[in-house]
């Protein structure tokens, strides 16, 4: 395991440059073309090496310690980068674009939202939402998991966190229009597509050029928006109506409205916005991939999805799971953490320095791009003995020091992310409806493409389900 050489005292040393930077992109068109192929290539080169995005360079953090320094003890010496300012003009500054004061009196306020006695009451929910969404699958069809993983998802979290139910007379209209829900759920689906490329080569002769997908993408953003500013409207009005008071519902926006600080001062309607766009971006994105991938691999591995039903029927009966279910589970969790290895959401973070700084004993200096190597870290032959096969197994009693060191899922320190509660809920939660209704398979010849953008997901996830 390497070590930070400011703990050490050795003294500075040049970094690494990677070879093969294109004219004005420098590495920026490998990034898009093969990221993950570039992430592993490069992971053995250094602790820090040195690419370029574009005419800049952008310092790669490869090791286990100076990613701890960056996320934990360090994280005061940095924002969060180029991605980050993309993704803050795209859907505003909410928990997980903003830094310093602001991201801390945020997280303050959104806590309550999270925590577990909140997360308990969305599991009912969370199982509702997914049978109801995979009724038609009982007639035995071939679908795209990838897309059907993204719905529910989305569905869940509108009605979940947003506090959407089926019930009239919640707060406005846009909780009991159906319709409402789908515009969202489609509107969503573009943006989250365009939102990764832009992320990742943000460059605005790109984005403003008026080709079919970027006119598609800007509406659905203003479409977005403008149905988001729809929901903090009718929830603040119905929350005045209540004279300030909660309905019993439970949902993120109720949470949230009702959240003050010290002085009693709450969030804005434009933060309240802010935090919703967030949300229904990273909740519905992370937790759908890492579903479409654990379908893919069960679908491949019938004996392991066989094992996986036999442990929720023995622990269901039947019937729909609750929380307390959730710890019941200890295969499907070993299942879950070892697809959160293998393909991790954030499979590359950025931050960006605000002082010159020294990382894995490379100088950096102010104001320069640093990237997390997530991917190629929970692939480390020290830390994982055959690193690219799916073995659950290595969750059966795992070294301490290495989940320390070597998995970071949900990343770490002060800005880990706040829902890792909620995303593993909903991941373990809709994954035992799924397997107690149904087997899943694979279409013969298939070929499964992971995508490397905002988030790592599957591409095109085909397979046919059966009802048991």
């Amino acid at each position: 395991m390497s070590r930070l050489t400011d703990t050490l005292g050795s003294p500075s040393r040049p970094p690494v440059r990677i070879p093969g930077a294109w004219p004005l992109l420098g590495h920026a068109g490998t990034l898009l073309r093969d990221p993950l192929g570039l992430l592993e290539r490069v992971y053995r080169l250094g602790d820090v090496v040195v690419l370029r995005l574009g005419p800049k360079p952008a310092y790669l953090v490869n090791a286990s310690e100076p990613f701890r320094w960056v996320l934990g003890g360090g994280a005061p010496n940095f924002d969060k980068g180029f991605q980050i300012d993309k993704l803050r003009d795209l859907i505003g500054d909410g928990i997980g674009t903003s830094g310093g004061a602001k991201h801390r009196r945020q997280r303050r306020l959104m806590r309550p939202a999270f925590d577990h006695a909140h997360v308990e009451r969305y599991v009912g929910i969370m199982a509702q939402c997914a049978s109801q969404a995979t009724e038609e699958w009982r007639g035995g069809r071939t679908f795209d998991a990838g897309r059907e993983m993204r719905v529910l998802s989305m569905s869940t979290i509108i009605r979940a966190v947003l506090g959407v139910e089926d019930r009239p007379g919640a707060a406005g209209d846009i909780q009991t229009d159906m319709d409402t829900q789908r515009e969202v759920i489609n509107a969503l689906s573009v943006v989250l597509a365009g939102v990764g490329r832009r992320a990742i080569l943000p460059l605005k002769l790109l984005d403003n050029a008026p080709t079919p997908g970027n006119l598609r993408f800007n509406r659905a953003h203003g479409t977005l928006h403008a149905l988001v500013s729809r929901m903090v409207a009718d929830h603040r009005a119905a929350h005045r109506e209540r004279g300030g008071h909660g309905d019993g519902n439970g949902g993120l926006l109720d949470t949230l409205l009702a959240a003050v600080d010290e002085d009693g001062t709450g969030m804005s309607d434009q933060q309240l916005h802010d935090e919703v766009m967030t949300v229904l971006l990273a909740g519905s994105e992370t937790s759908a991939g890492t579903l479409a991938w654990l379908l893919h691999i069960l679908s491949r591995d019938l004996d392991l999805q066989r094992a996986v039903q036999q442990e929720v029927d023995t622990v269901l009966g039947g019937r729909a799971p609750r929380a307390a279910d959730l710890n019941s589970l200890p295969l499907m969790r070993r299942v879950v953490s070892e697809t959160l290895r293998l393909y991790p959401a954030s499979w590359l973070l950025g931050r960006r320095t605000l002082q010159e700084v020294e990382i894995g004993g490379v100088p950096v200096p102010a104001r320069a791009q640093v990237l997390l190597n997530f991917y190629a870290l929970h692939r480390d032959p020290q830390a994982y003995p055959d690193p690219d096969r799916f073995d659950p197994d290595r969750w059966i009693d795992p070294d301490p020091e290495v989940l320390r060191a070597y998995y970071m899922p949900f990343g770490m320190g002060p800005h880990v992310c706040i829902g890792e509660g909620f995303a593993w809920s909903l991941i373990m939660t809709t994954l035992a409806v799924l397997m107690s209704q149904y087997t899943v398979k694979a279409v013969p010849g298939s070929v499964v493409r992971p995508v490397a953008r905002t988030t790592l997901h599957p591409g095109v996830v085909p397979m046919t389900v059966e009802p048991r």
